[in-house]
């Protein structure tokens, strides 16, 4: 039996006192069961956002370092509660903010993100060794100069899963859900639990809309092979939640007996297609599109190239609609695009499926055709990759084709 674990409950799990006493509550019934505690947290409920309606009121120029060193204070207040909870019922608790956990990082990708160069552990030690719960205030690290810095969208993840990848320890994800869904039970009902799922799988579904945990935590998880759980906060039963780890540990433990080519499926909504024509065959407008797209900080998927009989190429590529925006005006400013057409198609879906059996089943791809084929769903773009399959449709021929494919799929 594990005797050592890292918890993180997201801020859904923390949404009031009451709420937050219960997973205190929680946490003081289980720790009979291990020998160490780290509890990472996220801030409560909707306090990121009033803390941000704060600092607009404060002045409409918000300085980036104190944009983040007021958000810090979200998770801080949550730890710093959770904590003082913990202790009012007998267990000993200390909290921890992101300058003493010392979680190094610098911002990248147009700083939507902060990149963990190195985490120090010192002070979670120390906490553990007095025989305490250490509460972890999730999301939140210090740059070179040690300034406080925030991780990025899902950086409580992040911060879980380096503890317990230091530690060689497990590592458990607590939200409002009892688990993954082959799909979204909003739109399908039919929708099956999913037990266990591989890391690769895990990212995937991530990338293409699934939002239960962050890409880079799973991505830190896998390199460092820390076995994930995710599950519904205050839940005991184990077997109700989904398991997030490698092949073998799957086959070993026996998590998923059936085997199917598809795990789930992920849906992005409000995507854009762009399609760049006439571009000539030397690379540079080529280059010099996605030198914009990385600085503007836009992610694209479904990239495609093909050749003309004139010798120039057709480029596709696609985006969401918002940053579709700011790039269909950053281009019309370019001297390189005048001679080549911009075509852009907006307000699509996509709809994607994702799972390891696809390398080793056949007729994936044929399937998805002759069930889009039959229910006259027209699609605009394809892709795949050895693990997914994913199209993009109208908008208002998502839940249509959505269904249409779980079915096909039992999903």
């Amino acid at each position: 039996m594990t005797i050592n674990i890292v918890q993180k409950y997201n801020g859904r799990s923390l949404y009031s006192m009451k709420k937050l006493r219960e997973v205190a509550a929680h946490i003081a019934s289980l720790r009979g069961q291990y020998e160490n505690m780290v509890i990472v947290v996220g801030n409560m409920g909707q306090s990121t956002g009033d803390l941000i309606a704060m600092a607009k009121e404060a002045g409409q120029d918000i300085p980036k370092r104190e944009l983040e060193v007021l958000l810090a204070a979200g998770e801080q207040q949550s730890a710093s509660l959770l904590a003082i909870a913990l202790s009012d019922m007998g267990v000993e608790a200390e909290s921890m903010m992101g300058c003493k956990r010392e979680i190094v990082a610098h911002p990248y990708f147009a700083d939507e993100y902060a990149n963990v160069k190195e985490i120090n552990t010192e002070r979670v030690q120390e906490i553990i060794s007095a025989g305490k719960v250490a509460v972890v205030a999730g999301f939140q690290g210090i740059d070179e100069t040690k300034d406080i810095i925030d991780l990025g969208r899902g950086g409580s993840d992040i911060t879980a899963v380096g503890i317990a990848a230091h530690f060689g320890w497990d590592c458990e994800f607590y939200t409002t859900a009892e688990c993954m869904y082959t799909a979204d039970p909003q739109m399908y009902p039919e929708a099956r639990p999913i037990k266990a799922i591989t890391y690769e799988e895990m990212m995937e579904m991530t990338n293409l809309g699934a939002d239960k945990v962050e890409t880079r935590a799973v991505e830190l998880a896998k390199k460092y092979n820390v076995k994930l759980f995710l599950g519904k906060s205050l839940e005991k039963d184990k077997s109700k939640g989904t398991y997030i780890v490698n092949k073998e540990m799957i086959v070993n433990e026996n998590l998923v007996v059936e085997d199917m080519p598809v795990t789930g499926m992920g849906i992005q909504d409000e995507i854009s297609i762009f399609t760049l024509r006439n571009v000539p065959s030397d690379g540079k407008a080529v280059a010099e599109c996605f030198r914009i797209l990385g600085e503007l900080g836009i992610n694209v998927d479904m990239i495609s190239q093909q050749m003309a009989a004139d010798g120039s190429c057709t480029v596709s590529f696609s985006c969401d609609d918002k940053q579709g925006n700011t790039l269909e005006v950053e281009l019309a400013k370019q001297d390189e695009f005048k001679d080549i057409v911009i075509d852009r198609v907006s307000d699509l879906a996509m709809i994607s499926l994702v799972g390891v059996g696809m390398a080793t089943h056949s007729g994936v791809s044929g399937k998805v055709f002759q069930i889009l084929a039959e229910n006259g769903i027209r699609y605009y773009h394809i892709t795949t990759s050895e693990i997914s399959i994913s199209v993009t449709v109208a908008m208002d021929q998502k839940l249509k084709a959505a269904i249409a494919l779980c079915r096909a799929f039992h999903l």
